[in-house]
């Protein structure tokens, strides 16, 4: 019996340096999918009531966001509460996705409600990267 245990358990590392081999297939698979951040304006905390035509501001600093000033980008939301921002919208400037990783700072406005977000660090690398905002 303990033959057959420390021949499978050979067998097991043997083929563990062949299952990490990533050939790059992952970073490849990366590269395909465009990156967005979708902000999502809802009215509750459980995400079920969204809120369309409220404006999302996107600032580079919490101090502009705080004075209203430097918007870097904006769009509405749409029937599902959605403003979907592309990194094609964030790259203004093309400096490519390096340079813009980082924390951003929203503003969402519907009428006279507004609410004020941090998002998560983005990395602008694949997928597209949710955050919801609830206006109260």
């Amino acid at each position: 019996m303990k033959t057959y245990i420390y021949k499978t358990f050979a067998v097991l590392l043997a083929l563990l340096p062949i299952s990490c081999d990533r050939s790059g297939v992952w970073e490849e698979f990366q590269g395909n999918i465009p990156w967005g951040l979708c902000v999502v304006a809802v009215a509750d905390e459980n995400h079920t009531e969204p809120i369309s035509g409220a404006t999302v501001e996107i600032y580079k600093t919490e101090a502009d966001r705080d004075n209203g000033s430097n918007v870097y980008l904006t769009k509405q939301t749409n029937g599902k509460g959605e403003a979907l921002f592309t990194l094609e919208e964030f790259d203004k400037s093309h400096q490519g996705a390096e340079q813009l990783k980082g924390n951003y700072y929203l503003k969402v406005t519907k009428g006279n409600t507004t609410a004020v977000a941090t998002t998560r660090y983005l990395l602008m690398n694949s997928g597209t990267t949710y955050h919801w905002v609830t206006l109260e």
